[in-house]
């Protein structure tokens, strides 16, 4: 009796062991492809709207959760905004490896914004999370700014030792690191007859926090990411294309958001491609998304199909808002 309870508890301990392995495994592979587009701790990319259109930035304004993307778009905001996200990162590999994001944003005055907000990655035994507090202010009618300080933490826990003579747990890691964003944009105005035009141009995690365990050495520290980008406007279509730089790599975004006429129904569409020029690798998502407005109720819906990765089953992302 005393073997057969023995061999159950290590088919018991065997068992969360490969649980938390194939959780961690799937961090480490998001923080490979992650560190490549310039950020593990994934500060945007959390909402349902900016991601159904390519994570382009200067389009995702208007939304309680834009500021993670471009924190000078609070100074347009009109009213108070509550938006609450979630997705599923890779339902192929862990249905329990779930991002979720709360944020709040509103105007202060007749010219800046305020925004804070908490998002994160979490499955069982690990877990990252950033809380951020942004603010953006309106220089003139064309010219905006702002900035959004992040406060950065991932841990994993401590697991039980399944081996040999020691008893008790692992040791727990965690790491906490500080990072800042920036971001500018100018209206351009009506331009040839086309549309409204507005520029704009973003510095990602301009401090370059370090988020190695020892939180030394140049290998653990968010590489700049640098992008900039052009929007129109013409009725009912927002259509957008960025170029970004970060970490030796050129990423090119666009997305479109259409408002069906007589509706309160919005269609979207995107694509992020990224290319690394020395290893001559190429990476291609797709992006689709619907949004639907009722009264002060905000919902929309994300799709996201990285091409480089097979066999994930897409991302999923939805978040609900609400304006008062």
């Amino acid at each position: 009796m005393a073997k057969r309870n023995d061999a159950l508890f290590r088919k018991v301990v065997y068992k969360r062991k490969l649980k938390f392995t194939i959780a961690f495994s799937t961090i480490l592979i998001l923080l490979h492809v992650s560190l490549a587009y310039g950020a593990f701790f994934d500060t945007a990319g959390q909402s349902a709207r900016p991601m159904g259109m390519g994570e382009v930035f200067i389009a995702s304004t208007g939304t309680a959760s834009s500021y993670w993307y471009n924190p000078a778009g609070l100074a347009t905001l009109e009213g108070k905004q509550l938006s609450i996200s979630n997705g599923i990162i890779n339902p192929a590999v862990s249905s329990d490896l779930m991002k979720y994001q709360i944020s709040y944003a509103g105007p202060m005055g007749e010219n800046s914004g305020l925004g804070i907000g908490i998002s994160g990655l979490g499955t069982d035994g690990a877990s990252e999370m950033v809380i951020s507090g942004a603010y953006g202010v309106r220089l003139g009618e064309n010219l905006g700014l702002g900035g959004n300080v992040k406060i950065m933490r991932w841990a994993i826990e401590g697991q039980p030792i399944a081996f040999g003579t020691k008893t008790g747990t692992d040791e727990d890691l965690s790491v906490l690191s500080f990072s800042l964003d920036l971001s500018a944009t100018y209206t351009l105005g009506e331009l040839f007859g086309l549309a409204d035009f507005a520029t704009g141009v973003y510095v990602r995690d301009a401090i370059m926090p370090n988020i190695s365990e020892s939180g030394e050495g140049d290998d653990g520290k968010l590489p700049i990411e640098i992008g900039l980008g052009i929007m129109g406007q013409r009725d009912a279509v927002i259509a957008e294309c960025d170029l970004a730089f970060v970490n030796g790599e050129t990423i090119l975004r666009g997305g479109v958001e259409y408002g069906i006429t007589g509706s309160n129904l919005k269609v979207r569409g995107g694509m992020i491609y990224g290319s690394d020029f020395e290893d001559d690798i190429e990476r291609t998502d797709f992006d689709f998304g619907l949004g639907y407005s009722f009264r002060s109720l905000i919902f929309d819906y994300a799709y996201n199909l990285p091409i480089a990765i097979d066999e994930t089953g897409g991302r999923h992302f939805i978040s609900f808002g609400f304006s008062f």
